[in-house]
């Protein structure tokens, strides 16, 4: 059997996007970063005691960023985007203090948040540094409260495969910040579960299943 390294899948998961008639990507944002130093992953494990999962990866490629977005027409929800964006930051990056960027003051409940995917400004995907051994993923977004996916660091990196980074997947699991049963999904939602279809006949809304948060 052959058995394909996490970094392998994103490597494929590129080259359908390339044989996408209906995706384009941007060249100028698409990098994959040599492995992590043995430096650079000590320096690491002195803050946090690395899964085997983010050992495997950031030894394959000590992180990486593609943006695409679609060519052909489809119909999108007012405010939305078709595209993607990843951008899975240096393992250095991850585990440094955020102060003022994630958090502002030493009770912030934002504090324990450790970005993995800054895939836009003011939003991210991090790590919730709770004291855990596998701590799990949170969506982040400034002036929001931070929601839970669900998934780990390898979870995530296996939906990441799945959504190809479209923009704002995270909220298909997180759900909006307040609920309103006139609007039950987002923009953003809305988008990402009808576009997705229409762009990778291979998509499965199944995978991203509404988490409760009450």
């Amino acid at each position: 059997m052959n058995h394909q390294s996490i970094l392998q899948k994103f490597h494929s998961m590129i080259d359908s996007l390339r044989s996408n008639r209906a995706i384009n990507i941007d060249t100028d944002m698409y990098e994959f970063n040599p492995p992590a130093t043995d430096e650079e992953l000590n320096a690491a494990r002195s803050k946090f005691n690395l899964t085997p999962a983010m050992i495997n990866f950031y030894s394959e490629a000590n992180g990486f960023n593609i943006y695409w977005e679609r060519v052909e027409q489809v119909e999108i929800y007012e405010g939305g985007y078709a595209a993607g964006y990843i951008n899975i930051l240096p393992v250095q990056e991850v585990f440094k203090d955020w102060k003022n960027i994630i958090y502002f003051s030493e009770d912030d409940p934002c504090k324990p948040l450790h970005p993995i995917d800054f895939f836009i400004g003011n939003a991210c995907a991090a790590l919730y540094l709770d004291g855990s051994d596998n701590p799990e993923v949170y969506y982040y977004y400034r002036g929001e409260k931070m929601r839970p996916l669900g998934v780990d660091f390898e979870g995530y990196l296996k939906l990441l495969l799945k959504s190809r980074g479209f923009w704002y997947w995270h909220l298909a699991i997180a759900g909006p910040e307040h609920i309103n049963p006139a609007e039950p999904m987002s923009v953003e939602e809305k988008n990402f579960r009808e576009i997705m279809p229409q762009l990778f006949p291979d998509f499965s809304a199944s995978d991203f299943k509404r988490l409760n948060h009450e």
